[in-house]
């Protein structure tokens, strides 16, 4: 079944729609949602995204209360399946597909394919970028935090690193 064939879901945390494939599934047992890894478990579920932040956030959600194993599992799915985006970036870091801090990716942004922000950066700055990159339908995503991207340029901290190969910004979304 390809992913365009699943049925979309809203995350709780960010509200965005993805495929259920894209998503963790939380369910409610008992005053505590658990999460549900083969989603099979017959409860009405929620679901959040893969992603850091969103699990991060989750662990303040008032409305899911869940225990810290449960987040502990999530966060261990998350490594098992996310690239090293690391190594990646420093291995490229003198290419010219890379571009980065908010001036310069806002300045390159009709050239940027993919964009990788710090899980830390200011509530504003995220906002900031992450609608236009809605808006002009850039592919993102929130990883490592801002002194680790900027380690990758020999800066002291860096909040966003924006992909302007089409094939390399391809290979970092697949």
């Amino acid at each position: 079944m390809k992913s365009s064939d699943l049925p979309e879901r809203t995350c709780a945390v960010c509200r965005s729609k993805k495929t259920k494939d894209l998503l963790f599934r939380i369910v409610e047992k008992n005053g505590q949602f658990i999460y549900d890894r083969e989603q099979k478990i017959q409860s009405r579920g929620s679901y959040v995204c893969r992603t850091h932040e969103c699990v991060k956030r989750l662990l303040k959600h008032k409305r899911y209360k869940m225990e810290i194993s449960e987040l502990t599992k999530m966060v261990d799915d998350l490594k098992k399946n996310s690239k090293d985006y690391m190594g990646i970036l420093k291995a490229m870091k003198n290419s010219q597909f890379l571009t980065f801090g908010i001036n310069m990716v806002f300045e390159d942004i009709d050239k940027i394919h993919f964009l990788i922000i710090a899980e830390d950066i200011s509530e504003k700055n995220d906002k900031k970028i992450t609608s236009k990159a809605k808006e002009q339908g850039i592919a993102y995503i929130h990883y490592g935090n801002k002194n680790q991207l900027g380690e990758i340029f020999g800066k002291a901290e860096i909040n966003v690193i924006g992909v302007k190969n089409k094939k390399v910004a391809r290979g970092l979304i697949e």
